[in-house]
């Protein structure tokens, strides 16, 4: 795993406060569509080492978080910067798509 885990007690710290964009999926244990996710991100977060970091949020034990953002089912990439969500990718997209929203977030 390149993703780490995030928590609602983490969650500031790591995500609003990074000083570099950041990438979280939310998924959950039950989801099977969210491993084929999982692996893309774990390839992303290698790919951009440095540039973006790359967490993973259980949304069933996290439910204030999801509520927040409103994620309604799993899985959903975010994309967050200076503390902003800036991107969504919602279901099991192609490598190519969530590439896409990272560089837009990247050049902005």
């Amino acid at each position: 795993m390149n993703s780490m885990a995030v928590t609602g007690r983490s969650w500031d710290k790591l995500i609003l406060n990074s000083d570099v964009p950041v990438l979280v999926e939310f998924y959950a244990s039950w989801c099977g569509p969210c491993r084929m996710v999982h692996r893309v991100i774990d390839e992303i977060a290698m790919d951009y080492t440095g540039r973006l970091k790359c967490f993973v949020l259980n949304a069933d034990d996290d439910l204030e978080i999801a509520e927040d953002y409103e994620i309604k089912a799993v899985p959903v990439v975010l994309l967050f910067k200076n503390g902003e969500k800036r991107e969504s990718v919602i279901g099991t997209m192609p490598k190519e798509f969530y590439v896409a929203a990272i560089e837009r977030v990247l050049a902005t």
